[in-house]
């Protein structure tokens, strides 16, 4: 079998081919008509590599699939053109592909899974059996075929053919199995077995583990069963711990309305879909990349009202720098979905980073006038707080905490709080801050924010400084936390001490300027001053805002470092969260 060209040995051909075909006297040979096939594939090949390096899926799809017979290693082309088409949105695209890859001889775990979802699409679950039965997976993909598979034995031959397909990835920790736990409730919700599912649901909610799918279907079983009051514990539990979810809010509502509710059945499709976008949803949030894209696309393909699949999608292609297609995404989202809300400040956020703000807010209370909804209210102070419009942000906040009640929610307190310190009215914004932390006791981002506000006024001190080292503790990997530690020590006069902590916080994000130009305040006071100097270059070169970069360029120009008028580094970096997580 003839081997691919490495990448660099193709350059070197076009290279040695554009010297041979032009000259001053013109071109010696003309390959244009007798250019040989194989020439023409290595082209293709590079472009789509080239497309795959710079966010343009679409085109490697189809560059790659007109290349797939004229290649020496078809299967390997073909896996590339699968990928791509999902990663393209293209499900179509992908299913054909996956099938020409067969021919091919690709074992490749993404095209079993795309050929089984295309199975049951169609109606065929036996079809799908060998894709996600005939050959080995990789952890991930294989926990996907096994829960797959559970739902094509529910259908075929019963619920105790289909329960072992869980139990065999189970591995005996709650911490690692609730996802599968909860998968199993569903399974035997819908095999009728209900009595089975609510245990399954409560062993896992007592674990501690909270998945909104999961937790939604508890909730429903339980106000089916007459169990309205531990219904509604349970969704007020999920939002105290996790946060508001959309679809839990609208079931807790029609609970409260007295509504007739009915625990959903899920059908093998709907099922299967879960089995793609419960793994695609944690993949999503541990990278920062569009990888989790291909397994939303078979989700949505399998199940095209699971919403929330569409908005965790738009957020992978907002990852993958794909803002773009991620609008496009967000704009599917009906009017009707719970999600709906969501998705309209999902889209107001993506415009704003496109500097279209006005258009954003726009957007966002338009939607707001049509759907009142707490999550859009949020995501409207986001907004408004992004823009430094904080009195806005903070009357929106508002809003939500006294539609909130009793219930209070520690991520809006808090984000209040910060809101109100921006302004400068601190009585006020202490009080949040402190209401926030007798909630949330643990919360690193609220014990930081106190503790460094504390700091910076000159007040309570040495509580101050143990909040923060408390935050240091909970989040030793927080390049701005241990920044306000070494701050505080910097404002205390303490220098050796701040750059000790400065310098680990450059190291865990060097690309941040504000706290490069802490680092070089902190070394001017210790007398390294060379390396203070270099350090402000470097926060220049990562291009600050306007009114830093006057302040840093003040300092290396003066010559009196944080003693020049004006000059005095930036406050530490204090982020101004959201209520919703």
């Amino acid at each position: 079998m003839k081997p691919i060209l490495s990448p660099l040995l193709i350059a070197g051909l076009l290279t040695f081919a554009a010297c041979a075909t032009s000259g001053p006297r013109g071109p010696a040979y003309d390959f244009t008509d007798d250019r040989p096939p194989e020439a023409m594939a290595y082209r293709d090949f590079m472009i789509a590599r080239i497309a795959s390096l710079t966010n343009d899926p679409q085109t490697a799809s189809r560059r790659y699939a007109a290349i797939i017979d004229d290649m020496p290693e078809q299967a390997s082309i073909a896996e590339r053109a699968v990928f791509s088409a999902l990663l393209a949105g293209d499900y179509a695209a992908a299913t054909g592909l996956s099938s020409r890859a067969m021919t091919a001889g690709s074992d490749a775990s993404l095209v079993r899974l795309t050929l089984a979802t295309d199975a049951l699409v169609r109606g065929k679950p036996r079809q799908a059996q060998p894709y996600l039965e005939g050959a080995p997976f990789q952890p991930f993909n294989r926990n996907i075929a096994n829960t797959m598979s559970a739902w094509r034995a529910l259908r075929q031959d019963g619920l105790d053919a289909a329960i072992p397909y869980i139990e065999q990835g189970l591995t005996g920790d709650l911490r690692y199995d609730s996802p599968s736990l909860y998968m199993l409730g569903l399974l035997q919700l819908s095999g009728g077995a209900e009595e089975d599912a609510l245990a399954t649901f409560e062993r896992v909610w007592s674990s501690g583990a909270r998945l909104a799918i999961g937790v939604e279907a508890h909730a429903e079983l339980l106000a089916a069963r007459g169990d309205r009051a531990r219904a509604l514990e349970v969704i007020e539990a999920f939002r105290a711990e996790v946060g508001t979810n959309a679809a839990l809010a609208a079931l807790a509502a029609r609970i409260e309305s007295g509504a007739r509710i009915k625990p959903r059945r899920l059908t093998t499709r709907q099922g299967a879909a879960l089995a793609l976008y419960v793994p695609a949803a944690a993949l999503m949030y541990q990278t920062n990349d569009d990888l989790a894209s291909v397994y939303f696309v078979l989700a949505l393909a399998l199940d095209p009202d699971l919403h929330v699949a569409r908005a965790l999608w738009a957020q992978a292609l907002e990852n993958g720098d794909r803002a773009d297609d991620a609008i496009a995404i967000l704009s599917q989202v009906p009017k009707g979905s719970p999600y709906y809300a969501n998705a309209q400040g999902q889209l107001a956020g993506l415009l704003n980073a496109q500097g279209k703000s006005e258009e954003a807010l726009s957007l966002a209370a338009e939607a707001l006038a049509g759907t009142p909804d707490r999550g859009l209210m949020l995501q409207l102070a986001d907004l408004y707080i992004s823009l430094e419009r904080f009195a806005d942000g903070e009357a929106v906040l508002s809003e939500v905490i006294t539609a909130d009640g009793e219930n209070e929610d520690w991520r809006v307190i808090f984000s209040r709080g910060a809101a109100r310190e921006r302004q400068g009215n601190w009585p006020a914004a202490e009080d949040d801050l402190k209401r926030a932390l007798q909630l949330r006791p643990e919360s690193a981002t609220v014990l930081n924010y106190l503790g460094y506000s504390w700091i910076d006024r000159g007040e309570n001190l040495e509580e101050g400084f143990n909040l923060i080292r408390r935050a240091v503790v909970l989040e030793p990997l927080s390049g701005h936390i241990i920044d306000s530690l070494g701050w505080a020590h910097y404002k205390l006069g303490q220098y050796e001490e701040a750059v000790d902590y400065l310098e680990r916080a450059v190291e865990l994000l060097p690309g941040d300027p504000v706290l490069n130009d802490h680092l070089g305040d902190a070394y001017w006071r210790a007398g390294r001053r060379l390396e203070a100097g270099f350090q402000w270059e470097r926060a220049l070169s990562l291009d600050p805002p306007e009114k830093d970069r006057e302040r840093i360029k003040a300092k290396l120009h003066s010559k009196l470092g944080p003693d020049a008028p004006e000059a005095d580094a930036a406050p530490a970096p204090q982020p101004v969260q959201s209520g919703t997580p």
